[in-house]
This record gives structure tokens, sequence and C-alpha cells, in this order.
């Protein structure tokens, strides 16, 4: 490798992006569906911030879990973390910022499925979507609105 592309590669390594996930919800048969929903593209006239995919809410033996299933998909960037939101049909940046939310933490990989933990001190009788959310620059990437299938 010549000295140029080593060099680039060290400094640039931050940029590429997490491999693809694949996680698995343990406690498959302990596991109740409580909600689900599925990913949009928010403002389609921007091509930069979309996201697709599913998403389902568990309730598995001793806590509930955000799933993003196989299929989810959104476009790279800094800092995104995956929230709770009150809010329904979120497409704004203002809709976001207006709602109360709950930071589950940054997302694993930009495609794949992973799993969050839903802290115990959320309600999740108030919970509508689920929000991919670009910290850095204040910035909606996508939205689910959950279904709610009990509770």
């Amino acid at each position: 490798m010549s000295t140029w592309l080593s060099g680039w590669t060290r400094c640039h390594a931050s940029y590429l992006p997490p491999p693809i996930l694949n996680e698995k919800l343990v406690d498959n048969e302990t596991k109740a569906l409580i909600a689900e929903g599925l990913f949009i593209h928010p403002n389609p006239k921007d091509f930069i911030h979309y996201g697709q995919g599913s998403v389902n809410v568990y309730k598995t033996k001793n806590q509930y879990v955000i799933f993003l299933n196989k299929d989810f998909k959104v476009g790279p960037g800094p800092a995104f973390h995956v929230f709770l939101s009150d809010a329904k049909n979120i497409k704004t940046n203002a809709a976001f910022k207006d709602s109360k939310k709950y930071d589950l933490g940054m997302l694993k990989s930009f495609q794949g499925s992973q799993v969050y933990s839903i802290p115990n001190h959320v309600n999740l009788s108030e919970i509508r979507s689920v929000v991919i959310w670009c910290v850095s620059f204040s910035q909606l990437i996508t939205s689910a609105e959950l279904q709610k299938t009990t509770l």
C-alpha cells in the first residue's frame, strides 16, 4: 500500500460505515409483540436523509425492547440516535423537537437488525413513534409510527 493511501486510510477510518448488523432477540419463546411500525422517508425531496424497513416493540421476560428488523436501512451520517417519541406522524424537525422523547442511544449500524432496551421509567402507553435523529446536526432522518397490538 502506498504511503499516501495508508495515511488516508488511517485518517478517514472513522468515516467508514459500521458493518451491517444481524442482532437477534434473546428469549424468543417468551417475547410478546406489543407494537409495530414502518420507517418512512419524511421528505422525499431530500435524498440524503431517509429510512426504510420495519420496527417491532417486544415485551420479553424482564423488559421491553425495540427491534429494528433485518430490512432496516438509513442513509449514512454522523451521530444517529434511536429515540422514542410521544408524537405521531413525525415528518419534520419541528414535530420531533416539540415532542416528549427518550434517547435509547447511538444507532449501531445504518443497516440490519438491531436491539435496543427500553428503560423501565419509560411509560410505553405514551409512546407513538420510533425516530432516528442526527444529534450532530439536529436533523430528522426517519420515523416509524407505532401501531399497538397489545399493552
